[in-house]
């Protein structure tokens, strides 16, 4: 019965593993194609090196700012919860941006305001991820999984800007936010 249980929770601990990592890719890369495509997408409409340095301000300062709220979220409040309402959060934001642009046209305002809700989920995200490691993995594992959450950052940071130009070369704006929002229930879908 004791050798059962232990098989059950190694086959739960992998799974959460494959599961974890999967989704976390899937996640970060949407949020580093987005914050690229985004970006060159102003550089086109306005042709102004400096809007296009603001909206990717737009995305690292809110990291910067509110990290450590996400960090104090990730220990006093549900995990799982948070991992779900940044996923929705996302999916609502870049939703809402694509409605706008459907209804009204894309506006700067509107790009730099999403840019920087995309960014804040996308960060809460990440750091209520990291800090679960320890509660969905095996101690045997752990390092393993860390492996696995630090080549999906640097997979994303790499490839995101790659995706992010190719997408916004070769599809609309409208397209491009759809994709987005596609990624984001993908990873949703996963993390529930």
């Amino acid at each position: 019965m004791e050798k059962m249980s232990q098989a059950a929770k190694m086959k739960r601990a992998s799974y959460h593993l494959y599961t974890f990592t999967i989704s976390k890719l899937i996640s970060t890369f949407g949020s580093s194609v987005y914050a690229f495509g985004i970006s060159l997408y102003v550089l086109a409409l306005t042709g102004s090196a400096a809007s296009f340095a603001v909206n990717l301000i737009c995305s690292i300062l809110p990291r910067t700012i509110l990290a450590p709220f996400a960090g104090y979220a990730a220990d006093n409040y549900s995990k799982k919860k948070l991992i779900i309402f940044s996923q929705l959060g996302g999916i609502i934001t870049v939703s809402g941006l694509l409605i706008y642009s459907l209804a009204i046209g894309l506006s700067l305002p509107a790009i730099y305001t999403a840019t920087a809700l995309v960014s804040i989920f996308s960060m809460f995200n990440g750091v209520t991820f990291s800090a679960s490691i320890a509660n969905l993995i095996d101690p045997d594992r752990i390092q393993k999984a860390m492996g696995f959450n630090q080549s999906a950052v640097s997979i994303a940071a790499i490839g995101g800007p790659v995706i992010g130009g190719m997408l916004f070369g070769f599809v609309s704006m409208n397209v491009f936010l759809t994709i987005e929002i596609v990624a984001y229930a993908i990873a949703l879908v996963l993390e529930a």
